[in-house]
């Protein structure tokens, strides 16, 4: 089971995921994203992954977008909190390199 919650922190969104992340998950969480990247007061994305246990490749594409889109915006996504197991999926799909990772917001 799939569920998040975004918590705004000023200029900061925070995007709190948790369980398995997989395409019947994406459509409504992609469009919560582009929301708020699209709203001029937020400057930041941050996905916290602590309880993100699996991601799929749809779930990647939306981290990819939301990459994109806030590159085209000038502002900033991270990711914070990769499980080992997240780790592992980042690692095969070249994609740590893309994202600022942080152990702690």
């Amino acid at each position: 089971m799939f569920q998040y919650e975004i918590k705004r922190e000023n200029e900061k969104a925070l995007v709190l995921l948790e369980g398995s992340l997989s395409l019947r998950d994406t459509p409504k969480l992609k469009a919560d994203i582009k929301t708020l990247i699209d709203n001029p007061e937020i400057q930041e994305l941050v996905f916290d992954f602590k309880n993100l246990s699996y991601l799929d490749s749809s779930g990647i594409g939306i981290l990819l977008h939301s990459y994109s889109w806030t590159k085209e915006k000038n502002k900033l996504v991270r990711i914070i909190h990769l499980s080992d197991e997240v780790r592992t999926i980042f690692t095969v799909a070249n994609l740590l390199d893309i994202f600022q990772l942080k152990e702690k917001t």
